[in-house]
């Protein structure tokens, strides 16, 4: 059986190295901002308006309080069809560090209710020229793409005259393939999301709770730089059965399945998105337990064959395996989808949702893709939840993942 308190000692050396160069940042920044303006180009818009904190991220390297400004979009980005980015910041203030991306910082950047109350539209209307007067100046046009964005600002851009057209396929494009620095990143999120599933492993035992588990991954990723959990998926015994919801205060017993899903933002806003399942000991593994990891294990495998660049989404979503139909009804939502920042574009639907959630595309050299694998009967009973993060190369894929499965489950 392989030594997982091996695997953490290693794990927490890679992640422990001081001085550690991961990657050229300034080259990354420089390789993101490129994908942006091509995609610009591309559609024909004289700029992107950046309203999501994980495309202003993105675009300019720019990411303190992104949780915040999911809530409050205190922050916004111009990103023109050439040259550099001009921020619209709720003080206009610049912040102690500006990325090179950046040409200059501007006020009037936080129109929503909270700050604002009854002048938000006076405050939006006036934020709206300044993204228009630059547009104009760039001399491109009046098209552009914007992104998540409140039907307040909407509103305003398009009074100013401004053709609006979605931005988030755009920018879903532009993120698909990854730089060498990227993929740096990413490993180096994967490396602290896999510390702490060793740690987790180790930690488990009955008794504690689901949240009690939970914590020492969330603690793992602070602790090395990184920045927050994307969900709570984190399930023990028959709470692991249909996959969803939350990590509660459920506690956990001997001889029950602990299946989670790390969605880890590591400490370069990169994420980690690997799912393994484990078992609460003291004891070894029922039957039927044996035969649920088996179905997750071989799902992932069989599916990570089909991944390489050139094939179609369509031919990975046909070409999925997919266990028993007593299993099909609880099914994951997506047999593969990209990673990044985030969860990303694509999604691969299973091949008995094609006709109703499938679309065209081809999977490129150094995309980043999650293959999933969620096993849970329909009838009842405890659930396995697998999952393996790669990067797409030429010929096939290379596991970023490397995290052991369990042994005495597939024995």
């Amino acid at each position: 059986m392989y030594d997982h308190s091996e695997f953490a000692r290693n794990a927490s050396a890679m992640t422990l190295q001081d001085g550690e160069r991961i990657a050229d940042m300034g080259a990354m920044r420089a390789y993101r901002l490129g994908r942006v303006q091509q995609q610009i180009a591309k559609n024909d818009c004289a700029a992107a308006v950046l309203m999501g904190p994980i495309n202003i991220r993105y675009a300019t390297g720019l990411g303190r309080g992104d949780i915040f400004r999911m809530h409050f979009p205190t922050r916004s980005a111009v990103v023109p069809h050439t040259g550099k980015v001009t921020i619209f910041n709720s003080t206009g203030a610049a912040p102690a560090w500006v990325p090179e991306t950046v040409e200059e910082f501007l006020p009037d950047g936080m129109f929503t209710y909270f700050p604002t109350g009854e002048r938000s539209q006076a405050v939006a209307r006036v934020w709206a020229q300044g993204v228009a007067a630059i547009i104009r100046d760039a001399g491109a046009g009046n098209r552009i793409a914007l992104d998540i964005c409140d039907p307040l600002a909407f509103k305003s851009l398009e009074a100013e005259g401004l053709e609006i057209i979605p931005g988030e396929p755009l920018m879903d494009q532009a993120t698909a393939v990854k730089s060498e620095d990227e993929l740096a990143c990413m490993l180096h999120s994967v490396t602290v999301a896999e510390t702490g599933m060793a740690r987790m492993r180790k930690a488990l035992e009955p008794g504690m709770t689901e949240n009690a588990l939970l914590a020492v991954l969330q603690h793992t990723n602070f602790e090395y730089g990184g920045e927050w959990l994307e969900y709570r998926s984190l399930f023990s015994g028959g709470h692991s059965n249909p996959w969803g919801g939350a990590a509660g205060d459920k506690i956990i017993r001997a001889g029950e399945i602990v299946a989670f899903d790390c969605g880890l933002i590591g400490p370069y806003g990169y994420s980690a998105d690997v799912s393994r399942t484990f078992l609460c000991k003291p004891g070894k593994p029922a039957d039927q337990q044996k035969r649920l990891y088996s179905l997750a294990y071989e799902t992932i495998q069989r599916n990570l064959e089909l991944v390489k660049a050139g094939a179609t989404f369509k031919e990975l979503s046909l070409g999925s395996w997919m266990p028993p139909q007593e299993f099909t009804k609880h099914r994951y939502l997506m047999s593969m989808h990209g990673i990044g920042m985030c969860d990303e574009w694509p999604s691969i639907p299973w091949p008995v949702d094609w006709e109703k959630d499938g679309y065209d595309g081809v999977l490129e050299e150094n995309m980043t893709i999650c293959v999933e694998a969620f096993v849970g009967s329909e009838h009842g009973g405890e659930g396995v939840k697998l999952e393996e993060q790669v990067v797409v190369t030429s010929d096939g894929y290379q596991l970023m993942s490397t995290f052991p499965f369990e042994d005495e489950f597939l024995a």
